[in-house]
């Protein structure tokens, strides 16, 4: 993948375009279109879509399964919990879309189209464009070229994303303050963690968006339709037991 040519600036704006209307539709089906999603894994999980959530190496974001009636969404927990809801949302493109491939690579992103899409589509969900110009609007900050890392930390609470994903979204909408914007994105880096955790602070916010949870966890709503299923004797003992002994080993794999 990495030989492949990175998509051009043109390419990105037609699937950018193209994906608009498909997290619109989405938003107004599912979500409410006036409020930011406070919590991606338990509306996910009212949505019908089992989580699990796992540390792996930096360079995953996550993957999608379906299993017969299950839908799953695979995301990696080594990677701070505003990451992670962006990945998840990342996967509900491909579940949502039937745009499907493989394990989604950070590194293949700029090469895959499909990738992009699903990108730019937990953008549009996550950051709707009606919603971030109205915050824009409503809270003064509409010059961007001065707006302060306090506010932008305020701002990245309240859509409850990482902190790289709002300055990329914001130069999106706004790309006559790319380069104001840009030198912003650093705060946002591994290197600045700590300058980054410490302005969380300053003004109140939560730091668990910019932090891993580097955890293993199934989906409550996984086991209840487990256990629903055996009683009625859609799945045998043995076939539950086999799902359980699975997810245990899983388990303590990744906590060990």
């Amino acid at each position: 993948m990495s030989q492949q040519n990175k998509l051009t600036p043109l390419q990105k704006e037609e699937l950018y375009q193209s994906v608009v209307p498909i997290a619109e539709e989405f938003r107004s089906r599912f979500l409410n279109r006036d409020e930011p999603i406070e919590d991606t894994f338990n509306t996910l999980e009212q949505l019908g879509y089992f989580i699990v959530r796992f540390p792996a190496h930096e360079n995953l974001s996550g993957f999608y399964i379906k299993k017969g009636e299950y839908n799953c969404i695979f995301v990696n927990s080594s990677h701070s919990l505003g990451r992670q809801y962006y990945s998840a949302w990342h996967e509900v493109y491909h579940a949502y879309t039937g745009d499907i491939g493989g394990i989604s690579l950070f590194n293949d992103i700029k090469h895959s189209e499909m990738e992009q899409r699903a990108e730019y589509f937990a953008s549009c969900i996550l950051m709707p464009e009606d919603m971030v110009r109205r915050y824009i609007r409503q809270n003064g900050l509409s010059n961007l070229k001065y707006i302060s890392y306090d506010n932008l930390i305020i701002m990245q609470n309240y859509f409850r994303v990482s902190f790289k994903a709002l300055i990329t979204r914001l130069i999106k909408l706004y790309p006559t303050y790319k380069m104001d914007l840009s030198v912003r994105y650093n705060l946002g880096t591994k290197k600045n963690a700590q300058k980054l955790i410490n302005k969380i602070h300053g003004v109140g916010g939560d730091e668990t968006l910019v932090l891993p949870t580097n955890k293993f966890s199934v989906s409550q709503r996984f086991y209840e339709l487990l256990y629903s299923n055996l009683e009625e004797d859609r799945i045998s003992a043995e076939k539950a037991q086999s799902v359980l002994e699975l997810l245990e080993g899983m388990r303590k794999k990744y906590e060990s």
